[in-house]
């Protein structure tokens, strides 16, 4: 009877020892992030998903000499300047395709991936050539804002970085969010 006993003790060692080693492990660690954190202000932009247009108001696009109405091609708002030929801007808001993480989890295949930075918005720019740049800023986990600057004139300022000219169409489109009322 007291073989039985001492072996049932060691059952119960064992047991708990494995119970003790399995408590103590910590479940495993979420991935690390790619890329870099949105600020502690991200931007409520799902409204502007289906109506591009209304990202920016007659007041900032008067700053690229806009004045003509915009023409929606969703997801796409496209801007002309009034005093240029061969100049366009445009603008969308994705929300479904995974945010900036899932650019940078795809970065060998997005044309000319480049970290930027927006407006204190992490940001990458694609797709830099002849007078044309993508810009596409993560002001939101899930959000991205993109712009795209066509400069096809190469006689324009714009033609040469035209990477410059879309973080600075984006910069207004978020100063001009960030700062409307909720």
């Amino acid at each position: 009877m007291e073989v039985a006993v001492r072996g049932f003790s060691v059952v119960l060692a064992v047991g708990v020892v494995i119970a003790a080693v399995a408590g103590c492990s910590s479940p495993p660690a979420a991935p690390q992030r790619l890329s870099p954190s949105i600020p502690g202000d991200p931007l409520d932009l799902t409204a502007f998903v289906a109506q591009p247009c209304g990202l920016v108001n007659a007041q900032q696009l008067a700053r690229y000499y806009i004045a003509a109405p915009a023409t929606t091609k969703l997801p796409w708002c496209v801007w002309v300047p009034a005093d240029t030929t061969g100049l366009t801007y445009q603008a969308s808001v994705d929300t479904s395709s995974g945010g900036l993480e899932s650019l940078y989890e795809h970065r060998t295949t997005v044309g000319g991936f480049d970290p930027a930075d927006v407006h204190s918005y992490p940001a990458i720019h694609r797709d830099a050539r002849g007078g044309h740049c993508t810009v596409q800023v993560g002001v939101a986990d899930d959000t991205l804002l993109s712009v795209t600057i066509d400069a096809t004139n190469p006689k324009l300022s714009v033609h040469q970085d035209p990477c410059a000219e879309a973080d600075r169409f984006a910069g207004s489109i978020i100063g001009y969010q960030g700062h409307r009322a909720p």
